[in-house]
């Protein structure tokens, strides 16, 4: 395996006191930081670039990251972001898991993420949906590569959260599929015309599916699972317009969705609402305030529009910071409450 340290930035404790929680670490001698490692999945022949925030001992070691002596070996949570999205737009999430004393990795799939270089995007690898989890496997794996840390963690029972396609990933990793045809159905409706989910790969012109390209689905759906997996939290979650009800209903680990209800992007009740409904005991919240899409990234400065809706302008009274912590304190009440502390 590749590994090479690509950036490493540094900031002090401010999201420590976010959550007064008896699990919080201790500020002294510790800060949080963040750094990028680039590590390459030989397998699939596939780079695979992962964000890490974490704590950090004040003491130098001789592994790539120093974590903080007070680290715990079981607190580890991985994100996935959004379709042709960045680890680098999860600030906001990765540095309050880390106050807490997790470490979390932000996986970057390649072809999609920016990160990799505008020369490497490919639009068609959206449509490549298998190829999320397998970044993921292979990032909970790299994990345990020798001398990436200095203390040795546990990986066999992972939180993993998402956005968008990040959340579809998500729950992929716990078992849900995509139905074969069931999206291109759902995108001839009149219900789909303001999803902007349905733009991507053509939905609404693309021919129905080979008989042997449905079967070839099949297959790398039952590939996605991942059972160290063991809670997942998605963030206004895509696909839903696709994915089989009875693969939902299989999901047997702890869910939480959040969804904005007001979207902008993707109907609520068609997505973050439609994964809550078939997931049994999975708690759903609808965030409103007319929060849209992408109020889950961090908040930028910037004219940039995705499928004509922008990634950094929220609507007139829309508060992104602030609902970032309301947003906080649901993912932290469900993993406390879960027993993950």
């Amino acid at each position: 395996m590749d590994l090479k340290i690509t950036k490493l930035y540094s900031f002090g404790l401010m999201l420590l006191t976010l959550f007064g929680s008896a699990q919080a670490f201790s500020s002294g001698a510790m800060e949080l930081k963040t750094t990028e490692v680039d590590f390459f999945n030989q397998q699939v022949n596939r780079p695979v670039k992962i964000k890490f925030w974490y704590q950090s001992g004040s003491e130098s070691c001789e592994a790539t990251i120093c974590l903080s002596p007070k680290q715990s070996s079981h607190r580890v949570a991985i994100i996935s972001h959004g379709a042709f999205g960045s680890p680098r737009e999860m600030n906001w999430l990765g540095y309050a898991l880390a106050s807490q004393g997790w470490v979390v990795a932000g996986v970057a799939h390649f072809g999609e993420s920016w990160v990799y270089g505008s020369e490497n995007i490919d639009p068609s690898s959206a449509m490549r949906f298998w190829q999320r989890p397998q970044d993921i496997s292979f990032a909970i794996d790299s994990l345990s590569e020798e001398k990436l840390f200095n203390t040795s963690l546990k990986t066999d029972k992972v939180i993993m959260l998402g956005h968008s396609s990040g959340g579809f990933t998500s729950l992929a990793m716990a078992g849900a599929n995509l139905e074969a045809g069931k999206s291109e159905v759902y995108c001839a409706t009149e219900m789909a015309k303001d999803d902007k989910g349905c733009d991507y790969g053509q939905h609404r012109k693309r021919k129905p599916m080979s008989d042997e390209m449905v079967k070839k689905i099949g297959l790398l759906a039952e590939q996605m699972r991942d059972d160290r997996v063991a809670a997942v939290i998605a963030l206004d979650p895509a696909l839903g317009h696709a994915v089989s009800e009875n693969s939902l209903e299989s999901i047997k680990v702890p869910a939480l969705v959040l969804g904005s209800v007001e979207n902008d992007f993707l109907p609520y009740t068609a997505h973050s609402k439609y994964y809550a409904d078939h997931i049994q005991g999975a708690n759903l919240v609808g965030i409103e305030q007319g929060a849209g899409h992408f109020v889950y990234i961090d908040e930028c400065d910037s004219d940039r529009e995705v499928k004509g809706v922008s990634l950094c302008k929220d609507r007139e009274g829309v508060d992104r910071n602030a609902i970032q912590k309301k947003i906080l304190e649901h993912v932290f009440g469900f993993i406390y409450r879960n027993g993950f502390s």
